[in-house]
């Protein structure tokens, strides 16, 4: 296995940043493995498979975190629960003093309650730096079994600040660069729009070239913008004419269901594409349902 944990985990941050769902390339690029590796790991994993939705083109589109999760545990073993260079309770989202009263003490659920974890999490995070060269975890007094808040308090902060361990972003920053995402999405579906109301072409390059980003970051957001609006708009794409054949037509195979939509769009009275969107043309569905209705 020539992909680390490491390596993993930034390969991940970096979907992250452009992704709300993962595609079996993206289970690829992931893995460092070929896609026939990751086909084989979806047939034997039926269950997951299931958790698939389809998308343009009939894309399956899988839910990111428990994709990026199914992914690990293929890789590391089916006792893989998180990154390995992420372990103990979750960063907070800010470094920020956890409050307390003068003279306060703590015990571990008092901890995991500001926290937001279970007291184990918090227990195992002690263990783990009780003897760190630098910074120990506060020791418990061994009378009233309990922590002092503000030894605790200063040392979660220095946890929160260094994040030892950690090298993907913290969760402000991915919050942060999600605001920049959701603005750049619906930046594409206003650009998809226009491009629909002036009749032209919407290509992956196009695109790529106007964003400044790679094609493939280029052919996800026009992906998303697609699901957004081309229902909207009323336009399907030929795997969804085949969807709409009349049922005298139930009987046949998907191979022949798309050979007849192809015949079906050679007729001198079938519609044009109103947009190739990527590289996909789609069709008014208004304009299709009357080319697919029975003669009067």
């Amino acid at each position: 296995m020539t992909t680390t944990r490491t390596q993993f985990e930034q390969r991940l941050a970096e979907l992250r940043r452009d992704a709300q769902e993962l595609t079996r390339k993206d289970f690829a690029h992931l893995a460092g493995v070929a896609e026939k590796t990751v086909r084989n790991w979806l047939d034997a994993d039926p269950d997951f498979a299931s958790t698939a939705r389809t998308g343009p083109r009939r894309v399956q589109l899988f839910p990111f975190d428990e994709g990026a999760q199914w992914v690990r545990k293929n890789l590391f073993g089916p006792d893989e629960r998180a990154p390995e260079v992420s372990p103990g309770p979750r960063l907070a989202a800010e470094p920020h003093r956890m409050p307390y009263t003068p003279g306060e003490r703590w015990r571990w659920v008092d901890m995991a309650r500001l926290r937001g974890v279970t007291p184990t999490a918090v227990r195992l995070l002690a263990k783990e730096y009780q003897d760190h060269p630098e910074r120990p975890f506060p020791p418990r007094d061994e009378y009233d079994r309990m922590f002092d808040a503000s030894e605790v308090a200063a040392w979660f902060r220095w946890y929160d600040t260094t994040r030892p361990g950690y090298t993907g972003p913290r969760p402000a920053e991915i919050a942060a660069e999600s605001g920049t995402k959701d603005t750049r999405r619906t930046e594409v579906i206003r650009r998809l729009n226009t491009a629909i109301d002036k009749g032209e072409d919407l290509t992956t390059q196009v695109l790529a070239r106007e964003l400044d980003v790679s094609a493939d970051v280029a052919a996800r957001y026009l992906r998303q913008a697609a699901e957004a609006v081309l229902p909207e708009r009323g336009l399907i794409s030929r795997s969804q004419i085949a969807e709409r054949l009349p049922k005298t037509a139930a009987a046949l195979t998907p191979e022949q269901r798309r050979e007849r939509v192809k015949t079906l769009l050679r007729r001198k009275n079938a519609p044009t594409p109103v947009i190739t969107v990527a590289d996909t043309p789609y069709y008014s569905e208004t304009a299709i349902a009357e080319l697919l209705a029975p003669p009067t």
